[in-house]
């Protein structure tokens, strides 16, 4: 092959080189070509200094905005470029030993043996000479654009190239040299706590899957040595003053957290990077280049949603309903697994979480199952046949094998997922059947055609019957104002919801707060909203209607995926 002979040193032209040189430094060349390379660069300081500047031009690129290319793009451009000749000279400056250069828009190591000696058939020298001339001069001419752009072009990671002779230089611990490769991709211990997210890399299975808690101190981390760390520590001390300073912070800030937290920020970078590494050139570049930490974190959201879509079946995937379901049991399968992972030591010692660590607890959570989702009333059960079946599984086995926690996240997703509004003291009001309702509702419900399989569905349920009428109702431009369907004055309240709103809620809500919920007075189903929005503030239980116990506590304990809703 024509390129398993380098020109002679004293060669004229040093065109040949430059496609060897470039070739070489995008690791297209076979072992033996690279190994030959690198003689002539040990021996040769023409080619050492040609290499170099090579090597920056190429470094430029990783400041370049990027823009998708007409079609007819490289046509128009290769037609126009002059074929550029350097002009022989004798007489050339030696130059300085090129050093190692970390980009700060890519995961570490940038350059390694191993890419050197990667090998692709279809890709030699002969076959692409005039191909990476054509680059080579299109890279010549884009370099004053890219000094002039880039310093409004790139984001923190890409920061402004200082003359290395200028930069300032930071010491740096060997911990922050060993975790360079990881640090480079990474902005701010904010930006690092957004990726620990389940939105992000949280669930990933090298973060997530550690159901006892139990995750490997760092110091297990294979640690680079000898030339490898040396090359490292030149990559640190050639970026720029401003990056080693946030690269130290960010090191310092991650090891003064907890070492179980330490830990698992360290492989949720570790997720990142290899996540990163994985993706096309084009996206992990846009990725990197994004402005601003925000950005970056949406193009990866955005990457990351992409790649699950594809990942579904096509029949879902060009189904918007089947996905929008799919992902809402996504969201149900990520919140159970970090229940699973939180109360992991608990489940070993067979021990109850709260409020199942007692018997009064136990009686409180199946005294509200019993009013609230009416589990003994065939009638008026809330729970489709489904919800039922695995509500009496799981209480069976918690009886039986002590196993009260998964019990308790039953309840609380059902209480979230069927929201309960106080009941009236008068049972006239009490709304759950067509033959309940005033003429003045039934009379427009039948005109439109009958009743609606939703209402039908909903009969004998409190509050889902009287919340459908009220849909319903609302969709008709014509019935005017909707009476109440339900208590809309504290005054009609069972007792109990009376009095736990006139001494322990009333007190604790502001003036402005309490003109606010009388605004809503004779309005339903915004008042009771209200009143339960205003009780959930100040983690206060409605008895009766809300779980038994401190709302905030049930939420840290069983999940923070759910939150009531702020009427405006």
């Amino acid at each position: 092959m024509a390129h398993d002979k380098l020109p002679p040193e004293d060669d004229a032209s040093l065109e040949p080189l430059d496609v060897e040189l470039v070739a070489y430094l995008d690791g297209e060349l076979d072992p033996q070509a690279a190994q030959r390379v690198e003689q002539r660069l040990a021996n040769d300081p023409v080619a050492r200094a040609r290499a170099a500047e090579l090597k920056k031009s190429f470094d430029l690129l990783d400041y370049l905005p990027r823009t998708e290319p007409s079609a007819n793009f490289t046509s128009r451009t290769l037609d126009k470029l002059p074929t550029v000749r350097p002009p022989a000279s004798k007489t050339v400056a030696k130059p300085a030993p090129p050093t190692v250069e970390l980009s700060t828009s890519r995961p570490l190591p940038l350059y390694s043996q191993s890419r050197l000696a990667t090998t692709d058939p279809a890709h030699t020298p002969q076959a692409s000479a005039w191909v990476w001339s054509a680059m080579l001069v299109a890279i010549l001419v884009c370099i004053p654009l890219g000094y002039l752009i880039a310093a409004w072009t790139r984001g923190p990671l890409v920061a402004t190239r200082d003359k290395e002779s200028d930069a300032p230089q930071y010491e740096a611990n060997p911990r922050v040299i060993e975790l360079l490769p990881l640090y480079a991709v990474a902005d701010d211990i904010p930006f690092l706590e957004e990726l620990a997210s389940p939105e992000y890399f949280g669930e990933d299975a090298a973060v997530a899957f550690d159901p006892t808690l139990r995750i490997p101190s760092n110091e297990t981390i294979t640690v680079p040595t000898g030339k490898e760390f040396d090359q490292l520590a030149k990559s640190f001390r050639s970026l720029p003053g401003n990056r080693q300073q946030a690269i130290i912070q960010l090191d310092t800030e991650l090891h003064n957290r907890d070492p179980k937290e330490r830990d698992r920020l360290l492989r949720v970078l570790e997720a990142y990077a290899a996540w990163l590494d994985r993706l096309p050139e084009s996206e992990r570049r846009g990725i990197l280049a994004a402005a601003t930490p925000g950005l970056r974190l949406g193009l990866i959201r955005d990457v990351r949603e992409r790649q699950w879509l594809d990942a579904l079946p096509a029949p879902v995937r060009t189904n918007p309903e089947l996905v929008k379901q799919w992902r809402e049991e996504e969201a149900i399968r990520r919140d159970r697994w970090a229940f699973i992972r939180q109360h992991a030591e608990e489940f070993a010692a067979n021990k109850s979480p709260w409020p199942f660590d007692t018997e009064a607890g136990k009686k409180e959570v199946l005294d509200y199952a019993k009013t609230v989702f009416k589990v003994d009333d065939p009638v008026r059960c809330r729970l489709n046949a489904v919800e039922l079946e695995e509500y009496r599984s799981r209480l069976d086995v918690a009886r039986r094998e002590n196993l009260w926690a998964w019990f308790g996240l039953l309840v609380f997703e059902l209480a979230h997922q069927k929201p309960y509004l106080p009941e009236p003291e008068n049972p006239k009001l009490l709304y759950t059947d067509f033959k309940d309702l005033p003429q003045s509702i039934t009379f427009p419900l039948l005109a439109r055609k009958g009743l609606s399989t939703r209402l039908r569905a909903a009969s004998g349920k409190w509050p889902e019957y009287p919340l459908e009428v009220h849909r319903e109702l609302t969709g008709l431009s014509k019935f005017g104002t909707i009476p109440p369907l339900g208590p809309a004055r504290l005054s009609e309240f069972k007792p109990s919801v009376r009095e736990f709103a006139r001494e322990q809620l009333f007190p604790q809500m502001s003036a402005d707060e309490k003109r606010e919920l009388a605004r809503w007075e004779g309005k339903w189903p915004e008042y009771p909203q209200r009143l339960l929005y205003y009780a959930h503030k100040y983690d206060l239980p409605v008895p009766g209607v809300t779980l038994p116990g401190s709302p905030k506590r049930w939420e840290s304990t069983y999940g923070v995926r759910f939150r009531p809703q702020q009427k405006k």
